[in-house]
């Protein structure tokens, strides 16, 4: 982590020199097809990752804001480079604001330290040591949500626990002499 501290996010000056996120590109959507080469990772190794559970934990909230009704992700990509992609990815807090997320990995593998690089053009995308939001939100999904056999949102369980349908009212009517 100290050696990692000091360093220059070397994918972003990559994209920035390129010009990545000037090139039109034709975005494809990511459905649990498409990039099957990126590494798996189990939970722990998103902690590790991460370096702790609190970007584990905004990415799953995240990636709840980005499922529709019907259960579909709302995120794009395109392949800049054989081992490099790049993710669109919608603000949670401004509708209209859309980031760039650039992800770099190791093919068919498995474990935190195949994904190499990683870049966002948010104002805390630029680390060296865990991620921005957006970048765990799409590691999390690629790594590991894609896999399970559904994607949970959080207030999911909330909303379920007081819900009122099964419910009958004790009084059925208003009236004074109740």
């Amino acid at each position: 982590m100290l050696s990692s501290n000091q360093s220059e996010n070397t994918l972003a000056l990559e994209a920035e020199t390129a010009r990545w996120s000037r090139r039109p590109t034709t975005m494809t959507k990511v459905t649990s097809q498409e990039i099957v080469d990126f590494p798996e990772m189990t939970e722990r190794d998103l902690k590790i990752f991460f370096s702790g559970t609190y970007q584990l934990g905004q990415a799953v909230c995240y990636l709840a804001e980005l499922i529709d009704d019907s259960g579909n992700i709302n995120l794009e990509y395109v392949q800049m480079k054989q081992n490099i992609i790049k993710v669109l990815i919608r603000s949670r807090h401004i509708n209209s604001k859309t980031y760039k997320c650039y992800v770099e990995y190791k093919p068919d593998s498995i474990g935190y330290s195949d994904v190499l690089r990683h870049a966002c053009d948010c104002a805390n995308g630029l680390r060296t040591i865990g991620s921005c939001s957006h970048i765990a939100a799409v590691i999390y999904y690629l790594s590991n949500a894609r896999y399970k056999s559904k994607i949970i949102r959080p207030a999911e369980i909330l909303t379920d626990l007081f819900s009122t349908k099964d419910i009958a009212p004790v009084i059925d009517e208003d009236s004074d002499e109740d």
